[in-house]
């Protein structure tokens, strides 16, 4: 594939309040596809920034301007780390259709994540996330997805860019699907109990904000993350159609995206529906600029593992339940301290890791059988 078929090359105006980079900002540290220096082997890269500007689908129209003001506030912020090999493709070119720029970066996609690359996408509507999972699922026969999202965007028999998960979820594919931050009094509880039935499950804005660190083993064995900018409050993301007091601070979205990136297994983080028409003073694009920078910097720190009760690297809990059939073995990380637990299949006579967390334990070890253990032993029996 000539990826340069696909992308306009990078072309950002000054802006009235430029400054001249430093050998240290952002911009100056990365490969970016100008009409001057085309893309090269994509191989060499760990991390590929891509704009997708597209809302044709979209009740939100506008959102196709954000990739590049949330890139020219990208690139006036300081580099992450030296060591780190990152390219900025561009914009895709929008296609004749809105089909035909979802079969584009559905290929794309393919293309980059077949080469251990990781794609950052600046969004574009949140429906492009279908896209994103049809390419994992040429790839993977298992897929687990995180979106982020004030509501459950999935509504049986529905259309358009709200609804794009029902076509997810009834995909045979999909593993673990997690939404994270809905509000309640935004989110209809048909949604809910569809979630439920299926085994998957969404996180509450307030139950997360009590402690925001119980989503990093969210995170760590999933593949793609779609974070809805209108997840956070209209004062911290006014850039946006619909406005809501409530939501994420711009600093928990921040260590989302963190969190994002350290996980071991993501390969594509989107921020979707960024809309500058509505936009004050660019406020929504620094903070979505700030999120990528932030998934990068988890990125630079990521710790991959491989936990086994067979190796000298962790430790072992087994919590035994006198009305279950099967223990709940716990392993720790003797190095990153983080939490994994074994569930069974019991058809094919073997156990899968699941992430956790250290309350999962404690949890197990009150006599309570962790929800994150059921959901996943239904799933997999």
């Amino acid at each position: 594939m000539n990826l340069n078929d696909y992308f306009d090359p990078v072309e950002l105006e000054k802006p009235e309040e430029y400054v001249p980079s430093s050998e240290s900002t952002f911009d100056r540290n990365i490969k970016i596809n100008t009409p001057n220096n085309s893309i090269d082997e994509i191989s060499n890269y760990q991390i590929a920034l891509i704009g997708v500007p597209e809302d044709r689908n979209s009740h939100n129209k506008g959102a196709a301007l954000a990739p590049n003001r949330i890139r020219a506030k990208l690139y006036r912020l300081f580099k992450v780390n030296d060591k780190l090999k990152i390219t900025d493709l561009g914009n895709m070119k929008p296609g004749n259709t809105y089909n035909d720029t979802f079969i584009a970066l559905r290929d794309v996609l393919v293309e980059l994540i077949s080469n251990h690359v990781t794609v950052v996408i600046l969004g574009g509507s949140q429906d492009l996330t279908y896209a994103c999972y049809t390419a994992f699922a040429q790839l993977n026969n298992s897929i687990n997805l995180v979106t982020v999202d004030s509501s459950v965007d999935a509504v049986n028999s529905s259309s358009g860019s709200y609804h794009y998960l029902t076509k997810i979820l009834t995909d045979r594919r999909l593993f673990k699907f997690i939404n994270i931050g809905h509000q309640q009094y935004l989110t209809d509880n048909d949604c809910l109990e569809l979630l439920e039935k299926s085994n998957f499950e969404s996180i509450r804005l307030g139950n997360i904000r009590q402690k925001i660190f119980l989503v990093e083993p969210v995170f760590r064995d999933c593949n793609l993350v779609s974070f809805d900018i209108g997840a956070l409050r209209n004062s911290d993301a006014p850039a946006r159609i619909t406005t809501s007091p409530n939501g994420f601070f711009a600093d928990e979205a921040c260590q989302i995206a963190r969190y994002s990136g350290m996980g071991d297994t993501i390969s594509c983080f989107g921020i979707f529906e960024v809309n500058p028409k509505f936009d004050t003073n660019d406020l929504t694009s620094h903070v979505a600029a700030h999120m990528i920078w932030y998934f990068i910097e988890g990125f630079s720190i990521r710790k991959t593992e491989s936990p086994s009760s067979e190796s000298n690297d962790f430790k072992v809990f087994i919590i035994s339940h006198d009305d279950m059939e099967h223990d709940i073995t716990f392993l720790k990380s003797n190095k990153t301290e983080r939490w994994w637990m074994e569930v069974p299949v019991v058809k094919v006579g073997r156990k899968i890791m699941i992430a956790c967390s250290q309350e999962d334990y404690q949890q197990a070890c009150n006599h309570d059988i962790p929800d994150l253990w059921w959901k996943s032993f239904r799933k997999l029996n």
